[in-house]
Protein backbone atom coordinates (compact mmCIF):
# COMPACT_ATOMS: atom_id res chain seq x y z
CA UNK A 1 0.00 0.00 0.00
CA UNK A 2 1.71 3.60 -1.08
CA UNK A 3 1.87 6.00 1.16
CA UNK A 4 0.35 9.84 0.84
CA UNK A 5 3.08 12.24 1.60
CA UNK A 6 2.59 15.64 1.10
CA UNK A 7 5.57 18.61 0.11
CA UNK A 8 6.57 19.07 3.18
CA UNK A 9 7.79 15.79 4.47
CA UNK A 10 4.49 14.73 6.32
CA UNK A 11 2.50 11.62 5.84
CA UNK A 12 -0.93 11.61 5.63
CA UNK A 13 -3.05 9.51 6.94
CA UNK A 14 -6.33 10.74 8.35
CA UNK A 15 -8.62 12.65 5.91
CA UNK A 16 -11.98 14.41 7.05
CA UNK A 17 -15.20 14.25 4.62
CA UNK A 18 -18.01 17.02 4.50
CA UNK A 19 -21.02 14.77 3.26
CA UNK A 20 -23.23 17.86 3.14
CA UNK A 21 -22.83 21.99 3.86
CA UNK A 22 -26.00 22.04 5.25
CA UNK A 23 -26.87 22.51 9.00
CA UNK A 24 -30.05 22.78 10.91
CA UNK A 25 -27.92 24.98 13.85
CA UNK A 26 -26.62 28.53 13.03
CA UNK A 27 -23.31 29.24 14.73
CA UNK A 28 -22.34 32.33 15.61
CA UNK A 29 -18.51 30.93 14.33
CA UNK A 30 -19.72 28.64 11.37
CA UNK A 31 -22.32 29.71 9.59
CA UNK A 32 -24.33 33.18 8.96
CA UNK A 33 -27.93 33.30 9.26
CA UNK A 34 -29.74 33.05 6.17
CA UNK A 35 -26.52 30.46 4.60
CA UNK A 36 -27.72 29.74 1.30
CA UNK A 37 -26.87 25.83 0.51
CA UNK A 38 -25.24 24.26 -2.56
CA UNK A 39 -28.14 22.52 -4.99
CA UNK A 40 -28.13 18.55 -4.18
CA UNK A 41 -26.66 17.56 -7.33
CA UNK A 42 -23.65 19.47 -6.91
CA UNK A 43 -22.70 17.25 -3.84
CA UNK A 44 -20.75 14.24 -3.61
CA UNK A 45 -23.41 10.49 -3.80
CA UNK A 46 -23.00 7.76 -1.39
CA UNK A 47 -21.63 6.31 -4.06
CA UNK A 48 -18.88 8.83 -4.92
CA UNK A 49 -17.80 9.51 -1.46
CA UNK A 50 -17.42 5.38 -1.15
CA UNK A 51 -15.17 5.84 -4.32
CA UNK A 52 -13.07 8.54 -3.06
CA UNK A 53 -12.65 6.73 0.25
CA UNK A 54 -11.49 3.63 -1.20
CA UNK A 55 -9.09 5.23 -3.30
CA UNK A 56 -7.93 7.30 -0.14
CA UNK A 57 -7.38 3.73 1.75
CA UNK A 58 -4.99 2.59 -1.61
CA UNK A 59 -2.65 5.74 -0.11
CA UNK A 60 -2.54 4.30 3.26
CA UNK A 61 -5.40 6.50 5.28
CA UNK A 62 -5.99 5.26 8.55
CA UNK A 63 -8.90 7.29 9.80
CA UNK A 64 -11.90 8.91 8.38
CA UNK A 65 -14.16 11.31 9.90
CA UNK A 66 -17.61 12.09 8.78
CA UNK A 67 -18.07 16.00 8.44
CA UNK A 68 -20.45 18.63 7.32
CA UNK A 69 -22.39 21.09 7.82
CA UNK A 70 -24.61 18.56 9.45
CA UNK A 71 -23.83 15.29 8.21
CA UNK A 72 -27.12 13.63 10.45
CA UNK A 73 -29.35 15.86 8.04
CA UNK A 74 -28.13 13.40 5.04
CA UNK A 75 -30.48 9.96 5.57
CA UNK A 76 -28.28 7.85 3.50
CA UNK A 77 -25.42 8.59 6.30
CA UNK A 78 -25.79 4.99 7.55
CA UNK A 79 -25.52 3.57 3.88
CA UNK A 80 -22.32 6.15 4.14
CA UNK A 81 -20.60 4.17 7.00
CA UNK A 82 -21.75 0.68 6.31
CA UNK A 83 -19.41 1.28 2.91
CA UNK A 84 -16.48 2.99 4.49
CA UNK A 85 -16.47 0.01 7.14
CA UNK A 86 -16.65 -2.26 4.67
CA UNK A 87 -13.53 -0.68 3.16
CA UNK A 88 -11.74 -1.17 6.33
CA UNK A 89 -9.70 1.80 8.07
CA UNK A 90 -8.00 0.72 11.00
CA UNK A 91 -8.12 3.81 12.69
CA UNK A 92 -11.53 3.74 12.79
CA UNK A 93 -14.49 6.23 11.27
CA UNK A 94 -15.67 9.02 13.73
CA UNK A 95 -18.59 11.44 13.25
CA UNK A 96 -18.35 15.03 13.93
CA UNK A 97 -22.30 16.53 14.62
CA UNK A 98 -24.43 18.71 16.75
CA UNK A 99 -26.03 15.77 18.43
CA UNK A 100 -29.69 17.47 17.55
CA UNK A 101 -30.98 14.19 14.87
CA UNK A 102 -28.38 12.00 16.17
CA UNK A 103 -30.39 10.13 18.37
CA UNK A 104 -32.82 8.81 15.40
CA UNK A 105 -29.80 7.10 13.95
CA UNK A 106 -27.39 6.62 16.90
CA UNK A 107 -27.67 2.75 16.88
CA UNK A 108 -27.88 2.33 12.92
CA UNK A 109 -24.50 4.33 12.93
CA UNK A 110 -22.90 1.83 15.69
CA UNK A 111 -24.11 -1.31 14.08
CA UNK A 112 -22.78 0.21 10.30
CA UNK A 113 -19.24 0.18 12.10
CA UNK A 114 -18.94 4.10 13.42
CA UNK A 115 -16.56 3.86 16.03
CA UNK A 116 -16.38 7.38 17.55
CA UNK A 117 -18.71 10.72 18.25
CA UNK A 118 -17.70 13.81 18.34
CA UNK A 119 -20.26 16.48 19.23
CA UNK A 120 -20.50 20.31 19.41
CA UNK A 121 -21.42 21.66 22.66
CA UNK A 122 -20.98 25.29 23.36
CA UNK A 123 -22.46 26.08 26.64
CA UNK A 124 -23.92 23.84 29.88
CA UNK A 125 -26.95 25.94 29.91
CA UNK A 126 -29.79 26.35 27.76
CA UNK A 127 -29.82 30.28 27.47
CA UNK A 128 -25.90 30.28 26.24
CA UNK A 129 -26.86 27.64 23.65
CA UNK A 130 -29.31 29.44 21.74
CA UNK A 131 -27.42 32.51 21.75
CA UNK A 132 -24.35 30.30 20.07
CA UNK A 133 -26.28 28.47 17.96
CA UNK A 134 -29.00 31.09 16.96
CA UNK A 135 -31.45 27.70 17.49
CA UNK A 136 -33.27 26.17 21.04
CA UNK A 137 -32.00 22.91 20.64
CA UNK A 138 -30.02 22.31 24.07
CA UNK A 139 -32.10 19.65 25.41
CA UNK A 140 -31.91 17.20 22.34
CA UNK A 141 -28.08 17.61 22.20
CA UNK A 142 -28.00 16.82 25.74
CA UNK A 143 -30.07 14.06 25.16
CA UNK A 144 -27.76 12.91 22.32
CA UNK A 145 -24.89 13.32 24.61
CA UNK A 146 -26.06 11.29 27.21
CA UNK A 147 -27.31 8.23 24.32
CA UNK A 148 -23.81 8.20 22.64
CA UNK A 149 -22.52 7.60 26.45
CA UNK A 150 -24.92 4.74 27.21
CA UNK A 151 -23.80 2.92 23.53
CA UNK A 152 -20.38 1.16 23.12
CA UNK A 153 -18.42 3.76 21.21
CA UNK A 154 -14.94 3.80 21.38
CA UNK A 155 -14.85 7.44 22.41
CA UNK A 156 -17.51 10.30 22.66
CA UNK A 157 -15.83 13.79 22.89
CA UNK A 158 -17.34 16.97 22.66
CA UNK A 159 -16.33 20.07 21.36
CA UNK A 160 -16.58 23.57 22.34
CA UNK A 161 -15.68 26.81 20.52
CA UNK A 162 -14.55 29.51 23.39
CA UNK A 163 -15.54 33.11 22.53
CA UNK A 164 -15.32 35.75 25.13
CA UNK A 165 -18.34 37.49 26.46
CA UNK A 166 -20.39 34.93 24.45
CA UNK A 167 -19.74 31.72 26.58
CA UNK A 168 -16.60 31.53 28.22
CA UNK A 169 -18.01 31.49 31.77
CA UNK A 170 -19.44 27.85 30.50
CA UNK A 171 -15.49 26.55 30.65
CA UNK A 172 -15.72 25.51 34.40
CA UNK A 173 -19.49 23.80 33.99
CA UNK A 174 -18.15 22.01 30.35
CA UNK A 175 -15.05 20.57 32.26
CA UNK A 176 -16.92 19.58 35.06
CA UNK A 177 -18.98 17.18 33.01
CA UNK A 178 -15.65 14.97 32.27
CA UNK A 179 -15.49 13.70 36.42
CA UNK A 180 -18.83 11.77 36.48
CA UNK A 181 -18.67 11.15 32.65
CA UNK A 182 -16.19 9.43 30.68
CA UNK A 183 -16.51 12.41 28.40
CA UNK A 184 -13.70 14.11 26.51
CA UNK A 185 -14.24 17.74 26.47
CA UNK A 186 -12.49 20.03 24.09
CA UNK A 187 -11.88 23.59 23.72
CA UNK A 188 -11.13 25.16 20.53
CA UNK A 189 -9.74 28.61 20.14
CA UNK A 190 -12.04 31.29 17.87
CA UNK A 191 -10.28 31.55 15.15
CA UNK A 192 -11.49 33.86 11.73
CA UNK A 193 -12.82 31.58 8.94
CA UNK A 194 -15.37 33.19 5.95
CA UNK A 195 -17.61 35.86 6.90
CA UNK A 196 -17.60 35.27 10.79
CA UNK A 197 -17.45 38.29 12.57
CA UNK A 198 -13.83 37.56 14.69
CA UNK A 199 -12.15 39.78 16.32
CA UNK A 200 -8.84 39.30 18.46
CA UNK A 201 -11.21 40.76 21.51
CA UNK A 202 -13.29 37.95 21.14
CA UNK A 203 -10.23 35.26 21.24
CA UNK A 204 -9.39 32.90 24.05
CA UNK A 205 -6.38 31.48 24.21
CA UNK A 206 -5.81 28.21 25.18
CA UNK A 207 -3.31 29.27 28.27
CA UNK A 208 -5.92 31.63 29.65
CA UNK A 209 -8.42 28.48 29.80
CA UNK A 210 -6.29 26.13 31.28
CA UNK A 211 -5.12 28.91 33.90
CA UNK A 212 -8.91 29.67 34.93
CA UNK A 213 -9.16 25.33 35.30
CA UNK A 214 -5.90 25.35 37.15
CA UNK A 215 -7.03 28.33 39.28
CA UNK A 216 -10.13 26.03 40.42
CA UNK A 217 -7.51 23.48 41.72
CA UNK A 218 -7.35 21.23 38.69
CA UNK A 219 -4.59 19.33 38.08
CA UNK A 220 -4.22 18.25 34.44
CA UNK A 221 -1.20 15.54 32.72
CA UNK A 222 -0.54 14.92 29.45
CA UNK A 223 -2.15 12.00 27.74
CA UNK A 224 0.22 11.03 24.30
CA UNK A 225 -1.49 11.54 21.17
CA UNK A 226 -1.85 8.03 18.76
CA UNK A 227 -0.39 8.10 15.19
CA UNK A 228 -3.57 8.90 13.70
CA UNK A 229 -5.06 11.52 16.29
CA UNK A 230 -6.21 14.63 15.28
CA UNK A 231 -5.34 18.62 16.70
CA UNK A 232 -6.23 17.79 20.18
CA UNK A 233 -3.86 17.99 23.17
CA UNK A 234 -5.53 15.83 25.82
CA UNK A 235 -5.01 15.47 29.44
CA UNK A 236 -6.01 13.81 32.10
CA UNK A 237 -7.86 15.54 35.20
CA UNK A 238 -7.78 15.37 38.82
CA UNK A 239 -9.57 17.87 40.68
CA UNK A 240 -10.64 18.73 44.40
CA UNK A 241 -13.63 16.22 43.61
CA UNK A 242 -11.14 13.47 42.47
CA UNK A 243 -9.86 11.76 39.54
CA UNK A 244 -11.97 12.68 36.33
CA UNK A 245 -13.38 9.90 33.94
CA UNK A 246 -12.75 11.70 30.74
CA UNK A 247 -10.19 14.23 30.30
CA UNK A 248 -10.22 17.85 28.80
CA UNK A 249 -8.49 18.91 25.33
CA UNK A 250 -7.35 22.09 23.86
CA UNK A 251 -7.21 23.24 19.77
CA UNK A 252 -5.27 25.68 19.46
CA UNK A 253 -5.39 26.71 16.30
CA UNK A 254 -4.21 30.18 16.96
CA UNK A 255 -1.90 30.15 19.79
CA UNK A 256 0.21 27.24 19.07
CA UNK A 257 -0.05 25.97 15.59
CA UNK A 258 0.54 22.12 14.73
CA UNK A 259 0.93 22.51 11.38
CA UNK A 260 4.69 20.80 11.72
CA UNK A 261 3.11 17.42 12.45
CA UNK A 262 -0.30 18.12 10.72
CA UNK A 263 -1.37 14.03 9.23
CA UNK A 264 -4.81 15.56 7.64
CA UNK A 265 -6.69 16.32 4.54
CA UNK A 266 -10.39 17.36 3.79
CA UNK A 267 -13.15 16.06 0.80
CA UNK A 268 -15.47 18.69 0.72
CA UNK A 269 -19.21 17.76 -0.11
CA UNK A 270 -18.39 19.16 -3.25
CA UNK A 271 -15.71 16.81 -3.91
CA UNK A 272 -12.26 19.25 -3.79
CA UNK A 273 -9.60 17.65 -1.67
CA UNK A 274 -7.81 19.86 0.13
CA UNK A 275 -4.82 19.92 2.27
CA UNK A 276 -5.59 22.89 4.40
CA UNK A 277 -8.65 24.00 6.21
CA UNK A 278 -7.55 27.40 5.26
CA UNK A 279 -5.57 26.84 2.05
CA UNK A 280 -6.69 27.17 -1.19
CA UNK A 281 -4.63 24.43 -3.19
CA UNK A 282 -7.70 22.24 -3.51
CA UNK A 283 -8.17 19.69 -6.57
CA UNK A 284 -11.13 18.81 -7.73
CA UNK A 285 -12.31 15.53 -7.71
CA UNK A 286 -15.98 15.36 -8.46
CA UNK A 287 -15.91 16.88 -11.65
CA UNK A 288 -12.94 14.39 -13.17
CA UNK A 289 -15.40 11.24 -11.67
CA UNK A 290 -18.09 12.51 -12.94
CA UNK A 291 -16.69 12.99 -16.63
CA UNK A 292 -15.22 9.21 -16.51
CA UNK A 293 -11.73 9.74 -14.75
CA UNK A 294 -10.22 6.58 -14.00
CA UNK A 295 -9.18 5.26 -10.58
CA UNK A 296 -5.39 5.46 -11.63
CA UNK A 297 -5.74 9.28 -13.07
CA UNK A 298 -8.24 9.61 -9.96
CA UNK A 299 -4.63 8.09 -7.61
CA UNK A 300 -2.80 10.64 -9.61
CA UNK A 301 -5.07 13.58 -8.43
CA UNK A 302 -5.33 12.67 -4.70
CA UNK A 303 -1.17 12.22 -4.98
CA UNK A 304 -1.14 16.30 -6.26
CA UNK A 305 -3.37 17.40 -3.47
CA UNK A 306 -1.21 16.06 -1.23
CA UNK A 307 1.94 17.79 -2.89
CA UNK A 308 0.60 21.16 -3.37
CA UNK A 309 -1.07 20.77 0.67
CA UNK A 310 0.21 23.95 2.32
CA UNK A 311 3.02 24.02 4.79
CA UNK A 312 0.90 26.51 7.32
CA UNK A 313 -2.14 27.71 8.22
CA UNK A 314 -1.88 31.63 8.10
CA UNK A 315 -3.13 32.56 11.57
CA UNK A 316 -1.05 33.74 14.59
CA UNK A 317 -1.95 35.86 17.84
CA UNK A 318 -2.03 39.40 16.68
CA UNK A 319 -2.69 38.82 13.59
CA UNK A 320 -4.77 41.59 11.46
CA UNK A 321 -7.82 39.94 10.12
CA UNK A 322 -7.77 42.09 7.46
CA UNK A 323 -4.69 40.32 5.78
CA UNK A 324 -5.17 37.16 6.48
CA UNK A 325 -6.23 35.22 2.69
CA UNK A 326 -9.24 33.64 4.53
CA UNK A 327 -11.09 31.44 2.10
CA UNK A 328 -14.52 32.66 0.78
CA UNK A 329 -16.32 29.96 2.00
CA UNK A 330 -17.96 29.97 5.68
CA UNK A 331 -16.73 26.55 7.63
CA UNK A 332 -19.64 24.58 6.88
CA UNK A 333 -18.98 24.69 3.44
CA UNK A 334 -15.68 23.22 3.95
CA UNK A 335 -16.27 21.00 6.49
CA UNK A 336 -14.85 21.88 9.67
Amino acid sequence: MAELVDGHGRRVTYVRISVTDRCNLRCVYCMAEDQKFRPLPHLMTREEIARSARLLRSFGIEKIRLTGGEPTTRPDLPGIVSDLSAIGFPGGLALSTNGVLFPRMARELLAAGLTRVNISLDSAEAEHFRKMARRDHFQPVRDAIDLALALPFEAVKLNAVVIRSFNDDQVRPLAAMTYDKNLHVRFIEFMPFGDNEWNESDWVGWEEIRGRLEADGYVLSSVQKSAVAGPADEFRVVSGRGEHRGTIGFITPVSDRFCDSCNRMRLTQDGFLKGCLFGHSDVDLLRPMRLGATDEELSTLIRHAAEVKEQRHPMFVGMDRARLPLHGRNMSEVGG
